[in-house]
């Protein structure tokens, strides 16, 4: 298991993308408050499963792929948004959940990280 914690942020953020499939099972309109249709079902399992994996394998390109395609993925709801061509098939709700897990996993893919302490220093006297 890895140790840092924008890895375990990168896993979260993959995970609450795989988890977002729920909002395809409820039925009811006043619950359904993401809409999660058609490729949808599609883009958020998979790009979060990537992100999992990036963040397991402590790998921040991983991190910054997916998160570029989730924001990739929300500009392109937000263009096709209200018109008939619309790849997604989702709404307002699609691109502001495309757009948080996008933005979230860029900031922990290009957040710093310090330099692990090197085994050959010697502690001061």
């Amino acid at each position: 298991m890895t140790r840092h914690p924008l890895d375990r942020a990168a896993i979260a953020l993959g995970a609450a993308g795989v988890v977002s499939l729920g909002f395809a099972l409820t039925t009811s309109g006043n619950n359904n408050f993401v809409l999660v249709q058609g490729l949808g079902l599609l883009v958020f399992p998979v790009l979060g499963a990537g992100a999992v994996i990036g963040g397991a394998m402590g790998q921040r390109g991983i991190v910054l792929a997916t998160g570029a395609a989730y924001v990739a993925s929300a500009l392109i709801q937000l263009a096709q948004f209200g018109r008939s061509t619309n790849w997604i098939d989702g709404n307002g709700s699609t691109v502001a959940l495309l757009l948080s897990l996008g933005i979230g996993l860029l900031v922990v893919g290009l957040a710093p990280r310090p330099a692990p302490p090197s085994a050959d220093r010697q502690a001061p006297r």
